[in-house]
């Protein structure tokens, strides 16, 4: 009897062992940020036309009224695939990132801002793009 009851237990206890062995483990798939909500700053994707992607953001961390932008290239966002970026200063907050032009050699990205207080005065920086670079217009 002694026997069986040891037999029992190693049998049981080898099978929930192996229970979870085979899991498939998926891993979700990356999505790319569309655009976050304006009170944690402005990030968005932008898909060229050749492929690659656009991420445009204000700087972490900093005021909304007065910071950076930064315009980064990816052949693949999915992968990290970085290229180039672009940074420079602002005054005031994103209001909207546009491609304005999307060939399949030469991308054109417009970017407003406006103020912060009672003017509201807007300003508009034009980001040149290549496949292998980025740069102020």
């Amino acid at each position: 009897m002694q026997r069986i009851f040891v037999v029992f237990i190693i049998a049981f206890t080898v099978t929930a062992c192996s229970v979870n062995i085979n899991k498939s483990k998926t891993k979700p798939a990356v999505k790319p940020v569309e655009q976050v909500s304006q009170s944690a700053g402005f990030i968005q994707s932008i898909a060229l036309a050749n492929g690659a992607t656009l991420v445009v953001e204000e700087g972490r961390l900093e005021p909304r009224s007065i910071g950076s932008i930064s315009v980064k290239l990816y052949k693949d966002l999915n992968v990290g695939d970085f290229v180039a970026a672009v940074n420079f200063a602002r005054d005031g907050t994103i209001v909207k990132a546009v491609l304005i032009e999307n060939g399949d050699n030469k991308q054109k990205l417009s970017i407003t801002t406006v103020t912060a207080g009672s003017g509201n005065y807007q300003a508009s920086q034009l980001i040149c793009v290549t496949s292998n670079e980025i740069k102020l217009c």
